[in-house]
């Protein structure tokens, strides 16, 4: 990837100029050129990630890799939040996302093997928004430099789900409650706690026990091949009997937690899309 064509300086002037709404001085690059050039990066980078063989992390299921500048309105926004933070530093100019129905532990695989990808080690990068989740959004971010900063964001399809809606809420109700505010109005306040608790208990029980299903099924398919390999009557053949049985129980177990969990987290997830619409045409 080539090395931007201004120096950080310059950068960081764009980015002033931006923040506080007034012309760019001459010799500064345009906000039009800058995000040419993220938008070539985030497009190179999504193009490698895509490229990659998926299929001994993720079988033959489907995944969706694409990318996006941020606009100039949100980039604003991001500028005067923090304002001392320059232009240069702001890690998500270019994005990349990538979406996969996947287990937790199938996502952090993901997450290395992007990494790796790009010569980046998981630990110095990896910001996982999973277990201590950004006002409920919850998802695995790598910080890259390629030498441009990118921000690819790995997500299950639940977590993208969530995200999404969360997102729609925000363009009605306010881009502050994606940064721990609350509208004032109690029933609206009422439907963001919920939204947001939907995803930090909800769905990440949902996700924690799918993510032991994939165990579970391993050790019992070993167990059962053990059992295959021995007569009927021996000692070996009883002790394996006895784990495949005891597995196959608890398999059956969780199963029954993740339907349960997978059913109430669709019922949450459509009461909540309909309190949405009744929210958004109040608005109009």
């Amino acid at each position: 990837m080539e090395i931007p064509p201004w120096s950080a300086k310059q950068l960081r002037k764009l980015g002033e100029s931006i923040r506080d709404g007034v012309t760019a001085k001459p010799g500064l690059p345009s906000y039009d050129e800058v995000m040419l050039y993220y938008n070539d990066v985030a497009a190179e980078a999504q193009e490698m990630i895509a490229a990659l063989d998926w299929t001994p992390l993720l079988d033959r299921r489907p995944f969706e890799v694409t990318s996006r500048p941020k606009t100039i309105d949100t980039l604003r926004q991001k500028l005067i939040r923090d304002r001392s933070t320059p232009l240069s530093n702001v890690q998500d100019i270019a994005g990349v996302r990538f979406e996969a129905e996947m287990s937790l532990d199938e996502q952090d695989a993901v997450a290395n093997a992007i990494a790796g990808l790009f010569d980046h080690s998981p630990g110095s990068c990896t910001h996982d928004l999973r277990t201590q989740p950004h006002s409920g959004y919850r998802g695995v971010h790598l910080w890259l430099r390629v030498p441009a900063r990118i921000e690819v964001q790995i997500r299950t399809h639940m977590q993208s789900s969530w995200a999404n809606m969360y997102e729609s809420a925000a363009d009605v109700l306010g881009r502050d409650i994606r940064y721990g505010a609350f509208p004032a109005e109690p029933s609206l306040r009422k439907f963001v706690t919920d939204l947001q608790n939907m995803s930090v208990e909800g769905i990440r029980q949902l996700e924690s026990a799918r993510n032991g299903l994939l165990p579970l099924e391993s050790s019992l398919m070993t167990a059962r091949g053990e059992l295959a390999r021995h007569d009927p009557g021996t000692p070996d053949y009883d002790f394996y009997a006895q784990r495949a049985a005891k597995q196959t129980r608890q398999l059956d177990e969780l199963r029954a937690i993740v339907l349960e969990s997978e059913n109430s987290i669709r019922a949450q997830m459509d009461s909540l899309k309909a309190t949405f619409d009744t929210i958004r045409e109040k608005g109009r």
